[in-house]
């Protein structure tokens, strides 16, 4: 289990966070808190660019990290990683990033996830579901969940 946020352009990076945090339950075992990033270009333009969009989006991250004590991951698509994250280079190398990806090969950035397909099948759940896969072997796995979990 674990929390998710999906960031918005038109509020405050602190006070999502706020918001997020009054909302959230933590649990022993959790997952760290997930921070979604899926702007559109144009919602970044209204908001002043991706300078000030980077900086609302330091601003949940630490918030989070600071109340909970644990690092949140940041969820984005292959395409804002290409287009965005040159201009927060500190967002990659600080945050476990889980990249939604869909195709046939891995995205060419660190990350912790890779979210390779929106259709996938799994007995005891109707319909189709995301298939996410961990970027390592199991041990770095159950590393990565006592690291970073609840």
């Amino acid at each position: 289990m674990g929390t998710y946020h999906f960031f918005s352009t038109t509020s405050p990076g602190a006070a999502q966070a706020a918001y997020f945090l009054k909302c959230s339950h933590f649990g022993k075992g959790d997952l760290p808190p997930v921070l979604d990033v899926e702007p559109s270009d144009a919602q970044i333009v209204k908001m002043g660019g991706a300078e000030v969009m980077f900086r609302h989006i330091r601003d949940w991250l630490k918030v989070v990290q600071k109340h909970t004590g644990k690092r949140p991951i940041l969820y984005i698509s292959q395409m804002f990683t290409k287009q965005y994250m040159p201009l927060a280079p500190d967002l990659g190398d600080n945050y476990p990033v889980w990249i939604a990806r869909y195709g046939e090969y891995k995205p060419d950035m660190k990350l912790v996830y890779w979210q390779l397909c929106p259709d996938g099948r799994v007995r005891g759940i109707h319909g189709e579901v995301d298939i996410n896969i961990f970027n390592g072997y199991r041990n770095q796995y159950e590393e990565f969940l006592k690291r970073h979990c609840f």
